[in-house]
């Protein structure tokens, strides 16, 4: 059976990341191939997911809230440290450097998705995740994303010879394919992100038991916006529906339940039994439009390309409002058709791996 060694950042204590890395596995495997995630934790990376948080301003409501959110962050830390050592096949095998990396037997070597070609996340260069090392197997990159413009001048050369020694190269965005033109004339491939190589029964395995026995809305947000809070409230009020957030801090005193201390598999399956998702999440609109539901996703600023290109391909760049008042010109959703062309786009991504990786079907 091929070994096919994954390269991405599988263990940062965040849905998307975590759940990337879980579908890009996930699928591999269903296609036959003896597939790892490989716990790689270069020296250079800082641990950015402590279990005590660091309080960084010393204000009586910073420090409240960090005090009122201490078990729910304990644990939600628990359950995302249970995810990741399931996910990863030896957690006792960690590897620091490319050196390391080149040592191991590998058939096929993947790097991404997420934004691993981000200097700025890396805090350099950083070759493993380009796969810039010695090693007999194949190296592809899947949906990789570098998150800014361009690199620094001084990482350009680095860059160029990286990319030469990739065998496929695939990217998540066009941005970045359009960047890596300036070095190379390669073909450069834009695919899907990891998690729609899946269909809607693949995440069964990793649903809860639904605790939530009123009809609810779901609030999933990256940091407060108060237009969310407003489409919720009006969208709830409609449909006689309970209001719950997803949150990091409990908020006191807040003005709809909370729950701050869900895990991946609790992500998955708030999403699954709501009856519509409000959030300015790529992920939380992933797996919004992968279980059928009304959603509504806010702009965000600088960073809403990801999000209007999965809703361009699904015929939903309605859903993505800039203020409340657009609401009113949002149109039914059509779930068959949106399923249809969905399809057609990951036909594609399933394709350049199942050929890079040569498989035979």
């Amino acid at each position: 059976m091929k070994k096919v060694g994954i390269l991405t950042f599988h263990d940062a204590h965040n849905y998307g990341a975590v759940l990337q890395a879980y579908a890009l596995k996930k699928y591999l495997i269903n296609l036959g191939l003896d597939a790892t995630i490989i716990n790689y934790h270069h020296y250079n990376i800082p641990d950015g997911f402590p279990k005590k948080r660091i309080i960084k301003e010393k204000t009586i409501h910073n420090v409240a809230k960090h005090i009122y959110s201490h078990k729910d962050h304990n644990l939600r830390w628990k359950k995302f440290s249970s995810f990741i050592k399931n996910l990863v096949d030896n957690e006792e095998n960690v590897y620091t450097n490319e050196e390391e990396l080149s040592k191991l037997n590998i058939d096929y070597w993947i790097c991404g998705s997420d934004q691993i070609w981000n200097t700025e996340i890396t805090r350099g260069f950083n070759k493993g995740f380009f796969l810039d090392f010695e090693t007999k197997g194949k190296k592809i990159s899947y949906a990789v994303s570098m998150g800014i413009p361009e690199l620094e001048k001084k990482y350009e050369k680095e860059f160029e010879n990286s990319i030469k020694k990739i065998d496929h190269l695939s990217v998540r965005e066009e941005s970045l394919k359009e960047y890596i033109k300036r070095f190379s004339d390669r073909e450069v491939v834009k695919v899907l992100d990891p998690t729609l190589l899946l269909e809607r029964k693949d995440y069964e395995d990793i649903l809860l038991e639904n605790k939530i026995k009123e009809k609810y809305l779901l609030i999933y947000a990256l940091g407060p916006d108060e237009r969310l809070t407003e489409i919720a409230k009006k969208k709830a009020k409609e449909n006689n529906l309970k209001i719950i957030e997803l949150n990091d801090f409990k908020k006191i005193g807040y003005f709809c339940d909370q729950i701050s201390n869900a895990g991946p598999e609790e992500f998955i399956t708030l999403i699954r039994n709501a009856e519509c998702i409000v959030t300015n999440s790529f992920h939380g609109t992933i797996f919004s439009i992968i279980f059928g539901k009304e959603f509504y996703t806010i702009t965000r600023l600088n960073r809403n390309s990801r999000m209007e290109n999965i809703l361009e391909i699904v015929d939903m760049r309605d859903r993505l409002l800039d203020k409340v008042e657009d609401m009113d010109n949002v149109k039914s959703q059509d779930y068959k058709k949106a399923y249809e062309r969905l399809e057609n786009e990951a036909k594609k991504s399933k394709e350049f791996l199942i050929s890079s990786l040569e498989v035979k079907e």
